[in-house]
């Protein structure tokens, strides 16, 4: 069954990707016919048919999330909701970008802002072209991610209508960022527990409590699947070097998030540092310093590229090094991770039906075309 629907939800995403790259590539042909002598003016003009193709493709994309919804609950035997989802009424808004604390604005007025990041590029420095590039690229990001969570919140609210409470489990899809790749397989109990990052295209696939851990992913097994060029392009070659060499994927992507460079000129990293990390917990602790909630450790925490950096090319010291500061833990590389605790028209092209072929048992992904 868990098969099944996943093959549902891959159905579901290529759905999605097709109409977002049809609106994205018929609003960047508006883009580039704007005046260069008058960006704001000449933008602001086309924004609102920009909009438009914004908001029917955020039409698109909920409709097939309400499709896609109800073929999860049918596939698990769950009974449908009682009330009608109409996808019209996600459409046309503009879903909060970035800090979700800044007052909401009008899906008209998020397509329109990119002309102001490209004059204020201008203004800084950059050339016309630079600085056009530059706001064709917030323009395409923000047209994206206001497909994308159309789709999402319509997912959301046909789930949430559920008789019985869904779990979200996290898919890659690859090539997917080393952030990514460590929460792949990870289970969420509500849709709003899902992070992702600008341009994330991960999946998040609803399971009932029985089935979720039927869909668990290993963040080593994709690694393994990547070649070495790739393994260093999405991981920094530091990093990945690590993992090739035995180190744990998790303390080496969650370390990246927390470097800086040291008195000494080393670069390291806070993270793992407190009494409650896995290295910081092994070693003898400072002081705590004010605005921090737990003591550190007096040594600093190299990150891999430093260790490399100091090992000159010797591999058994840098191995002894990953393990002295927590990188190569004896455990082994374990998928659930070794340290436990807290811690033509966007309408075009053909639209998964989301039903079973009795002669095959999987799913027909484009049985209809989207425009019937």
């Amino acid at each position: 069954m868990a098969q099944t629907i996943i093959e549902a939800a891959a159905a579901h995403y290529a759905y999605g990707k097709q109409v977002q790259t049809r609106a994205l590539r018929d609003i960047t042909r508006m883009w580039v016919t704007v005046d260069r002598n008058n960006i704001i003016d000449s933008w602001t003009a086309k924004a609102g048919a920009a909009a438009m193709l914004v908001a029917q493709a955020q039409q698109a994309t909920a409709e097939d999330s309400i499709e896609y919804s109800a073929a999860v609950m049918e596939a698990e035997e769950i009974d449908p909701p009682q009330h009608q989802i109409l996808a019209a009424g996600f459409a046309g808004i503009a879903y909060p970008l970035g800090d979700r604390q800044r007052q909401p604005i009008g899906l008209r007025e998020s397509i329109a802002s990119p002309a102001y990041k490209a004059l204020r590029a201008i203004k800084t420095g950059y050339t016309t072209d630079r600085a056009m590039g530059i706001g064709l690229d917030n323009l395409l990001l923000r047209s994206q991610m206001q497909i994308s969570d159309a789709a999402r919140q319509a997912e959301g609210v046909a789930m949430t209508a559920a008789p019985v409470r869904m779990h979200y489990v996290r898919m890659l899809n690859p090539p997917s960022c080393s952030r990514c790749a460590i929460l792949a397989g990870k289970t969420y109990r509500a849709q709003e527990a899902f992070r992702r990052h600008p341009g994330c295209d991960c999946r998040h696939i609803p399971m009932t409590e029985a089935l979720a851990g039927d869909m668990t992913t290993d963040p080593y097994q994709y690694f393994n699947s990547l070649s070495a060029q790739d393994q260093d392009k999405y991981f920094k070659p530091s990093d990945a070097q690590a993992i090739r060499d035995g180190a744990d994927i998790f303390q080496v992507v969650n370390a990246r998030s927390g470097t800086y460079t040291s008195e000494g000129g080393a670069l390291a990293t806070y993270y793992g540092t407190t009494k409650r990390g896995y290295w910081g917990g092994t070693e003898s602790l400072a002081n705590k310093v004010s605005g921090d909630r737990y003591r550190r450790a007096v040594r600093v925490r190299l990150m891999p590229e430093e260790i490399y950096k100091r090992a000159k090319g010797n591999r058994e010291q840098a191995l002894r090094m990953l393990e002295d500061y927590g990188y190569v833990t004896g455990l082994g590389q374990d998928p659930d991770g070794v340290v436990r605790g807290p811690g033509v028209g966007y309408l075009g092209g053909r639209k998964p039906s989301y039903s079973l072929d009795p002669a095959t048992g999987s799913w027909n992904a484009a049985s209809r075309n989207a425009n019937d």
